[in-house]
């Protein structure tokens, strides 16, 4: 069997007959290692990561930097190419390698925004021209119809008049303005799934919650399933069903929104958590004490990787990865404390955990 890096692209990729019954989007044991330099010198970016989003569903990845969610995003969008793993798009399995037409067809089906406004569209084209390439690309409107999708797709972000706001270009909006029209180039192809990589982090705070309102009012019209990609814990919850939590490329907690912020059971979401507590808060809860730095990706401790850090950690910690343990409905978290007879080692360090 070929590799990845030699298998010939596919063009025989049908997407235009999902499974409604599948998931919008299924990831199966996906990993990614980079070559990083000419030493030899291997980063595993995303490590055996399973997870899926229902139609109709926002998975909200969060994490530190460096954690992988990107990476991830740019996995799916096929901007890189998996080392392992598979990638499903209403049940049908993505090829690692696209090519020619079948690279368009999945591309009409999966859109990606990206986090920095200023940087995501061409300053020397003006807004309708941006709009106006998916359309015609993906052979959705011809003629003077590009126009008026064009516009319509502008009001549908909140610029109005459309024909108005076609004739500007990109360095005569504000970065808010310019977040709505990537957010309407993304709509233009007619995708089902959104991979939003930050979309709010590079915007005045004062704009981000129209901006995550616009999504979600986007996400109901068009039935669209979405990946919203944040460290903020608050952003989390207010815009996904379920969170997963990264770390070091793997996936540390998945559940409900609501339960995963509200009750972490794993001492990294802990973390996060004491860090970031709802501004509704008379005090803030009692800190989780992490010891040291993210480990180096390129030489990660055996076992848990969060174990150097970790203030609940026991010998065990150290014997390998664990698995994940059901912790409620819905809910799973990669520790040892949720193992009965692993949870009665003694702890490491018994000062951090007192």
């Amino acid at each position: 069997m070929l590799s990845p890096a030699t298998d010939p692209p596919a063009t025989n990729l049908r997407l235009d007959a999902p499974d409604l019954g599948a998931a919008a989007l299924e990831l199966g044991g996906l990993t990614k290692v980079f070559q990083v330099g000419r030493g030899g010198k291997k980063v595993t970016a995303v490590n055996d990561v399973t997870l899926q989003i229902g139609r109709g569903e926002v998975l909200a990845l969060v994490g530190e930097s460096g954690s992988g969610k990107s990476t991830i995003a740019r996995l799916i969008a096929h901007l890189h190419e998996p080392t392992r793993g598979t990638i499903k798009l209403g049940g049908q399995t993505i090829p690692n390698r696209l090519g020619g037409s079948a690279l368009r067809r999945f591309r009409k089906n999966v859109q990606m925004i990206f986090q920095d406004p200023y940087g995501s569209l061409n300053g020397l084209n003006t807004v309708g021209y941006i709009l106006s390439r998916p359309l015609q690309i993906h052979g959705l409107a011809r003629g003077r119809e590009v126009a008026a999708q064009v516009n319509a797709l502008l009001e549908r972000v909140g610029l109005a008049p459309g024909a108005v706001w076609a004739l500007k270009k990109p360095h005569e909006l504000s970065g808010g303005q310019r977040q709505r029209v990537v957010i309407a180039r993304a709509l233009a192809a007619r995708p089902t799934l959104i991979l939003a990589d930050e979309p709010t982090s590079a915007l005045d705070v004062s704009i981000r919650l129209d901006i995550m309102n616009l999504l979600l009012d986007l996400k109901d019209q068009e039935g669209l399933s979405m990946l919203f990609i944040t460290h903020d814990l608050a952003g989390a919850r207010y815009m996904a069903d379920r969170v997963a939590v990264m770390y070091t490329g793997h996936i540390v907690e998945i559940g409900p929104s609501e339960a995963v912020i509200e009750a972490p059971q794993m001492p990294y979401t802990q973390l996060l958590r004491s860090a970031a507590p709802k501004p509704e808060e008379a005090m803030r809860p009692e800190r989780v004490e992490a010891r040291g730095e993210v480990p180096d990706l390129s030489n990660l401790p055996p076992g848990c990787p969060f174990e150097p850090r970790c203030p609940h950690a026991r010998a065990a910690c150290k014997d390998g990865l664990p698995r994940m343990y059901q912790v409620g409905p819905g809910h799973s978290a990669r520790c040892i404390l949720h193992d009965p007879e692993l949870a009665k080692q003694p702890p490491l360090r018994p000062e951090a955990s007192a």
